[in-house]
């Protein structure tokens, strides 16, 4: 298939997708979140916006060439602050957890539904395990094509909510600057997608990162109902098993070879 029908027919495809269209994204009018949701929701996705730049500098490094490097190069230097004031996104992302109710320094040590950590195990090892392809098509399609219409859902959340514009400029500054970086990579997708083969391989990352972001979205809608939960019936038991989760503290320990050193397996017990 020619590489733009290919990308093209992909684009449906992640659209379609229930890690795109979940229901605890799409359902933001008719089941309205409230702010105690979202603090819960910014716990959980939190350790997600620490861990995408790494996803992509470890692609980086296993680029075949000094083109397919570029152009992760340019979404590597917005991620970094090049066009958010020169705050990166994880700096801004501070700024809503700080609206939500979260300290700084409270973070790390937030118990994390085991779809957080499985979903950062997964991508990690998509992009070190895998072909290069796979984990382009993981950051790519699954990531930057599917980010602004999450977002999207969210922000209509995060302002039923009552939230300013100024403490949800995360969501914002993504949705527009993915649409960019979506553009970037698919250029490099075009450059690459040329054979059934590679083909192949970027709709198996794209499709496997979705399935670990709809995963993602059902732990996290686990754990704002077990909060909502709680706060009615404090006595109540859980779904959310305390033997399943882990700090993000803990967490960065159990993988920190695999963050250090590009090429190292990743624990397959962190998840």
């Amino acid at each position: 298939m020619d590489s733009r029908r290919f990308l093209a027919d992909l684009h449906v495809e992640v659209a379609a997708h229930a890690g795109v269209a979940h229901s605890l994204l799409g359902r933001m009018d008719i089941d309205p979140r409230a702010r105690a949701d979202f603090r819960i929701f910014s716990g959980q996705h939190h350790p997600l916006v620490g861990t995408f730049t790494r996803y992509l500098e470890l692609l980086l490094l296993n680029a075949p060439s000094s083109a397919a490097k570029i152009w992760l190069a340019k979404v590597l230097v917005d991620e970094y602050g090049e066009r958010s004031g020169g705050a990166d996104h994880a700096a801004h992302y501070r700024v809503f957890m700080r609206a939500c109710g979260w300290a700084d320094g409270e973070s790390d040590a937030i118990p994390l539904h085991r779809e957080v950590t499985g979903f950062i195990v997964e991508h990690l090892k998509l992009c070190t395990e895998e072909p290069f392809l796979v984990g382009l098509g993981a950051v790519g399609p699954g990531h930057e094509w599917a980010i602004p219409t999450m977002f999207e859902n969210i922000l209509r959340g995060l302002r039923l909510a009552g939230f300013a514009e100024h403490e949800i400029e995360y969501f914002t500054l993504h949705t527009h600057q993915d649409i960019d970086h979506a553009a970037w990579l698919e250029e490099a997708l075009a450059t690459f997608a040329t054979t059934d083969e590679a083909q192949a391989q970027i709709r198996r990352g794209c499709l496997l990162s979705l399935a670990a972001r709809e995963r993602l979205w059902w732990g996290i809608a686990d754990k704002i109902n077990a909060g909502r939960m709680r706060a009615r019936l404090p006595w109540a038991t859980s779904s959310t098993s305390d033997a399943d989760e882990t700090t993000l503290r803990e967490f960065r320990g159990g993988v920190r070879v695999a963050l250090t050193f590009p090429g190292s397996s990743v624990p397959s017990g962190m998840r």
